[in-house]
């Protein structure tokens, strides 16, 4: 059994952010809302930028669960006992403010890393976004997306053939 996703292979990098990319895809589908028209294509079809962002995104996991006490591990022999769907979703609720936080402050620090900066109207051409805030200052809108970014974990792990389960 492999241990945690911060000893992903590239390979198994590719996986979890392609999972992870795949879910948003479906689930802008089935609750009716748009993605942009750049990201709305299968992963392999994605520009670098854009796969980097979802590899950022798969790399940022682990540690945002490490804050609560859970680990992202590959089930290898089926042995693997993972947190139950009603587990996950008490202890995420417990702590989703510290959990949507870190999330944020990762997103945050990849936009950054690539240039990105605060605008009070989004312009990828430019690299502007309102959301380049700290959680704090953010809009509760905002917020909301964090939140649920998080509570999503579980569906990118299952995609990608990983497991959430309580660190040993």
């Amino acid at each position: 059994m492999r241990a945690t996703a911060g000893e992903l292979t590239s390979a198994d990098l590719e996986v979890l952010a392609g999972a992870i990319h795949e879910t948003w895809r479906a689930l802008a589908r089935e609750e009716g809302w748009s993605m942009q028209p750049h990201l709305d294509k299968p992963y392999s079809k994605l520009a670098e930028a854009d796969k980097e962002d979802n590899r950022a995104a798969a790399r940022r996991i682990p540690a945002v669960l490490a804050l609560i006490g859970l680990v992202l591990r590959k089930d290898e022999d089926g042995t693997l006992r993972a947190a139950s769907h009603g587990e996950l979703e008490a202890q995420f609720d417990r702590d989703i403010e510290r959990l949507a936080e870190a999330e944020h402050d990762g997103w945050m620090a990849q936009r950054c890393r690539t240039g990105w900066r605060y605008g009070e109207t989004r312009d990828d051409a430019r690299k502007l976004h309102p959301a380049m805030l700290p959680y704090a200052q953010l809009p509760e809108r905002e917020k909301g997306k964090d939140r649920n970014n998080v509570r999503h974990y579980p569906d990118f792990a299952a995609r990608a053939g990983y497991r959430i389960s309580s660190i040993e």
